[in-house]
């Protein structure tokens, strides 16, 4: 496992954290301050992050992968992984909310938020991620299918074709416009999304890593962080604050999907010329990631229940913001304890359930 990758999905991960702490810190009535601030500018594009990954590691552990037989191990192990991450938190989202709010259960599709089919009512919010990672696991899925020889061509075919249909959705067709987007139908969006580009860009730079010999990582990894903090300005000038919308999906792909490539880039760079982030942390935190995406909304919805926000806003601002920052790494150790104790081992046995070793 490429040790930089982990940790750059633990930086990802807390990203999205802070961006949601952000929120319940000024909900609470202080001064978010200049960290929590750049947090909400930007924190939602660890998303971005994860998509590009994601696509990167379908396709550089698969380099000779073809065939049916192939194709249905590759499928087994996303599942294995997908459902024996989610499904503890779905049953702890269905008996905090039980307890915190029954109307969020009610208003919830509770069957394919179970399963993770489209749905625009799902039980844990943030787990409209999954959605997308399970449809290009399918994706994938069938194009080991074919023949590696014809892999590359096909994903930047299918690259192409994303672009090319975005762009004319952008700005021909104004499908994300006000209005028009509430009539896009769950497949166009999940099946022809912008998001999709940023998978297909990891997935590219997957198959062709050893040709991607230009610039040092440094230079790549400094570039797509500037990019990254340059695309929280143009977020906060240009956009009021709302590029994480669905409006302006375009957009935000354009410049953090970038952005995230380019780090990615740079990361893997850097380790392959030998310099690595804190290997033991790395495995654990970054295997932690998924344990901290799904749980940590949560947290924050339990402990605001229990008045966590309204004790912080009384102290004031500055108290408030380092509760919220400690807070954070709180939710970090639980969840590599959680990934340790419970998750690595739960998902052995998803694996062995399903024939996997």
């Amino acid at each position: 496992m490429l040790v930089n990758i982990q940790f750059l999905r633990f930086a990802a991960a807390m990203l999205v954290v802070v961006y949601h702490a952000s929120s319940h810190l000024r909900d609470s009535g202080v001064d978010q301050g200049a960290f929590f601030a750049v947090s909400e500018a930007i924190g939602f594009a660890g998303v971005d992050i994860f998509f590009v990954i994601s696509g990167f590691i379908m396709a550089y552990t698969t380099p000779e992968a073809s065939g049916p037989d192939d194709s249905w191990q590759f499928l087994r192990r996303r599942i294995a992984r997908i459902y024996s991450g989610y499904w503890p938190f779905f049953l702890l989202a269905l008996a905090l909310f039980s307890w915190v709010n029954f109307s969020l259960i009610e208003s919830s599709d509770l069957l394919k938020s179970a399963i993770l089919w489209p749905t625009s009512r799902l039980l844990i919010p943030v787990s409209w991620t999954l959605i997308f990672e399970m449809f290009f696991y399918l994706l994938f899925s069938a194009l080991l299918l074919g023949p590696v020889r014809h892999r590359f061509l096909i994903l930047c075919i299918l690259m192409v074709l994303i672009v090319g249909w975005n762009i004319y959705s952008q700005f021909v067709a104004h499908t994300y416009d006000p209005g028009q987007l509430d009539s896009i139908g769950l497949a166009e969006w999940y099946m022809l999304s912008p998001y999709l580009a940023e998978f297909l860009a990891g997935a590219l730079l997957g198959c062709r890593l050893d040709k991607m010999t230009v610039g040092s990582g440094w230079s790549w990894l400094a570039v797509g962080v500037a990019l990254f903090l340059l695309a929280g300005w143009l977020n906060n000038h240009f956009f009021d604050g709302r590029i994480e919308q669905a409006y302006f999906v375009f957009y935000r792909v354009l410049i953090f999907g970038t952005a995230a490539f380019l780090m990615l880039l740079g990361l893997i760079r850097l380790e392959g010329s030998g310099h690595r982030a804190p290997v033991k942390f790395s495995l654990v935190a970054g295997g932690a990631s998924y344990a901290i995406y799904l749980s940590h909304t949560l947290f924050l919805v339990l402990t605001q229940h229990l008045g966590l926000n309204r004790f912080a806003g009384s102290l004031g601002a500055a108290p408030a913001q380092w509760i919220f920052f400690v807070y954070a790494l709180l939710i970090l150790l639980f969840c590599m304890i959680y990934y340790r104790r419970f998750e690595q081992p739960l998902h052995r046995k998803f694996k062995k359930i399903l024939g996997l070793q």
